[in-house]
């Protein structure tokens, strides 16, 4: 188990830096990258024009069946499954925002309140290991996103598709973690989850 599990002050850190990141990085490129456009003044710079090789356009146009084929047959299983809706019975659904956050870094944090409620606490765990199922969905979604960008060719949507992929990855990270700390929560703590 990784030092920010055990350490939910650590796991704070680093939420808060991934927020500044973004801020002092992301935003500003962006609003660059906006500033630029303005400044061209619309003039025809070739961002959004490329013809695509011809295995370039094959692969992308393969890839974008292959993602789409994926996302399809993972929202049938989950719809079938009843898996769409394991959480819609959930005592959580009527708990702030905030409540919710408080569980749910309780659980990532693998330390437990004492003043809280084990059975919500065990409940957020459960709904932490139960979206494992999301990364197959997400997989799906990073691959017609790298479909796009092949079938665009050209800068502005290889750079949008490389975005793309790059957040369906951490998304896809994120879920592994949360999924594997459910666990590990309702390993460590068994009395909470049979209640």
């Amino acid at each position: 188990m990784d030092a920010s599990a055990t350490n939910p002050d650590q796991a704070g850190r680093q939420q808060r830096r991934l927020r500044l990141i973004l801020l002092f990085v992301l935003l500003p490129a962006v609003v660059g990258a906006l500033a630029v456009g303005v400044a061209m003044g619309g003039q025809n710079t070739g961002i959004f024009e490329g013809e695509p090789p011809r295995w370039a356009s094959n692969l992308g146009r393969v890839l974008m069946i292959l993602g789409v084929v994926v996302e399809v047959a993972v929202i049938v299983w989950a719809v079938r499954t009843g898996r769409h809706r394991a959480a819609r019975q959930s005592p959580l659904l009527t708990l702030s925002w905030s409540h919710r956050r408080r569980l749910a870094r309780q659980v990532r944090g693998g330390t437990p309140d004492p003043d809280e409620d084990p059975t919500l606490l065990a409940e957020t765990a459960r709904q932490f290991a139960g979206q494992r199922w999301f990364v197959v969905l997400v997989a799906g979604l990073a691959i017609t996103s790298a479909g796009q960008a092949f079938v665009g060719y050209a800068p502005f949507f290889v750079a949008i598709g490389v975005l793309l992929v790059v957040i369906w990855a951490v998304l896809v990270v994120s879920v592994i973690r949360n999924a594997n700390r459910g666990e590990a929560f309702l390993r460590a703590y068994p009395d909470l989850s049979g209640r």
